[in-house]
């Protein structure tokens, strides 16, 4: 009965959490386009108005009204049952700050939504940007900046902390975060300037009748009142639980080192972490959205209900056995010995704003190329050091040059050999696109480089090229001992281990490049059907379907275009 609570709460906290994500997002795009509408300002005041009617259309719709209304209720009381539901006050600085923007934004907020909206409803009021500006310049401007900055820095940090586990998200980083100081900025900038100029050039009456402020005002007191009681209830119930903490009956919780702390039954295992000042990584909030919190149940895992849709969703993502928990989503009931898994030290420096999701792992699809210079050792074997080092340079550089000019990520040398990664930032289709590009730009090169170094060489330098494609793990292999941001990305799985079988049976098949069936289908290429071979990939139980090729003649011929290569 206990589990079947437990997973039924679960479950009704990751609704909740994919709520309180949907509504924020609504609420931000509400304000995203008010304040786009605000920097037409700039401008000119007509400019304004023309922008509010476009605004209007959307948000003043029955529709839009109703969205937006749903929202802004979901996203409140979310917010307070979070609040009331926590088990420690002991946050990190960034969840603070989003809780007391969160509870300070309604205090301004109410007294700006019933003078426009409200009275716009009861009374026709026009809440043009003439009659609004009147009033709000020069004695609320303090009040509606500060409005605007509250609801636009608790809207990007809650944006930041869903995106940055996002792949992708680090390297559009520095565009967002300008765009983010940009538009308060500028929508600062639009409003006051034209509500400034409005007051120089034109003489508006003071817009509200006394009936209207007859009626608004005490309707904003009472919801202002409202909010304060529910908030308090919220804190209240926090002082209660911990105080309760001293009270009732509590578990053991074993950490590594034998160290033993004392919780309430009731705390996720994160929680208790977080009360007892023990680090634990958490990278997503608690928020089951990564998987940097997990931790091991060495004593006790049968007494915890099974993952509910959330938390197991992750787990399988990381092929976790049973014994892997999330700690944000378990809540004790009895005595658990744990080790937590991911250290937390790696984890406070992606906290901060250079982290990204590759520090932790992603699992996407991409393209692998494995390169491989043919008879390497024969061609060495009579050569000074300087020289063998000096052709292996050559050789490297010209092919590395190649992959990175065809939007691929060179992810490691291998002696002599290259393994490269297409598609990371740009999708499938393009990534097998550009990998097989640069099939053809690196035989192009070696070309090059033979006729270069003729004199030198008793043979020409030949490659052997392996190309497959799909579900591979990328991440920052050594990021928690090292410094993450200087650690490379490199790609993980059994697409890897293929990609590399087939560069292997390059020398065996005769032909510079061996290509999967499924890079082809994936770039949205067809193939002379007489050039398919079936070939046997050791720990696979069936032979794949491959091409055998000579780039970069073959490929021009038998293929669409090649593609362009990715900036």
């Amino acid at each position: 009965m206990a589990a079947r609570k437990q997973r039924k709460a679960d479950s009704g906290a990751g609704l909740r959490q994919n709520l309180r994500l949907a509504s924020g997002l609504v609420l931000l795009t509400f304000a995203f386009t008010h304040f786009l509408n605000h920097m037409l300002g700039i401008w000119s005041l007509d400019a304004m108005e023309a922008g509010r009617l476009v605004f209007l259309a959307v948000w003043r719709s029955a529709p839009g009204e109703a969205v937006m209304l749903a929202s802004l209720l979901t996203h409140v009381t979310l917010t307070l049952w979070k609040t009331g539901r926590r088990r420690t006050l002991r946050l990190s600085a960034w969840q603070w700050a989003q809780l007391l923007l969160g509870l300070s934004i309604p205090v301004l907020l109410i007294p700006h939504a019933i003078g426009t909206g409200g009275l716009a409803a009861r009374f026709g009021y026009d809440d043009t940007y003439k009659n609004v500006l009147s009033i709000l310049w020069p004695g609320l401007v303090v009040n509606q900046t500060l409005l605007m900055l509250l609801v636009w820095t608790h809207g990007m940090i809650g944006l930041h902390f869903w995106l940055r586990v996002k792949q992708g998200y680090r390297r559009w980083f520095p565009v967002l975060l300008s765009v983010a100081f940009l538009v308060p900025v500028l929508a600062s900038w639009g409003w006051i300037d034209a509500a400034r100029r409005l007051k120089l050039t034109q003489n508006v009456p003071f817009p509200l009748t006394g009936e209207m402020i007859a009626w608004s005002d005490p309707l904003i007191l009472w919801l202002k009142w409202g909010f304060y009681g529910f908030a308090g209830l919220a804190v209240a119930i926090v002082a209660l639980r911990i105080l309760r903490r001293r009270f009732v009956e509590t578990i053991e919780i074993t950490y590594p080192g034998d160290r033993k702390v004392r919780a309430p039954a009731g705390p996720t295992l994160l929680e208790i972490s977080r009360m007892n000042g023990i680090p634990h990584a958490d990278v997503c909030g608690g928020r089951a959205r990564c998987s940097t919190c997990r931790t091991r149940i060495l004593v006790g895992a049968e007494t915890l209900p099974p993952p509910a849709a959330n938390e197991q969703k992750i787990l399988a993502r990381i092929g976790a056995d049973e014994t892997i928990r999330l700690a944000c989503q378990i809540r004790p009931q009895s005595a658990l010995n744990v080790q937590p898994l991911v250290p937390a030290r790696g984890a406070a420096r992606v906290s901060g704003l250079a982290g990204d999701a590759y520090q932790w792992g992603v699992e996407q699809p991409a393209a692998i190329l494995f390169v491989d210079l043919r008879d390497f050792t024969g061609l060495s074997e009579h050569r000074l050091s300087y020289d063998v080092v000096f052709l292996l340079n050559r050789y490297l550089g010209e092919t590395a040059h190649a992959i990175e000019a065809c939007g691929g990520y060179v992810d490691k040398f291998i002696g002599d050999g290259v393994m490269a990664i297409f598609g990371m930032s740009d999708g499938l289709q393009a990534g097998c696109r550009n990998a097989l590009a640069a099939t053809n730009a690196i035989a192009e090169r070696m070309e090059h480089l033979n006729a270069e170094l003729a004199g030198q060489l008793d043979a020409p330098l030949r490659v052997g090229m392996g190309l497959h494609a799909g579900p591979v793990i990328l991440g920052r292999i050594g990021a928690l001992d090292t410094n993450g941001a200087n650690a490379r990305i490199t790609a993980l799985g059994d697409v890897v281990n293929t990609a590399s079988r087939l560069e292997s049976s390059s020398k065996e098949l005769g032909h510079a490049l061996v290509v999967s069936t499924t890079v082809l289908t994936a770039a949205g290429y067809s193939c002379d059907a007489t050039r398919v071979r079936e070939i046997s990939i050791r720990g696979r139980k069936d032979p794949l379907r491959v091409y055998a090729l000579d780039p970069p003649s073959p490929l021009a011929d038998t293929l669409a275009p090649a593609a362009r290569p990715s900036s």
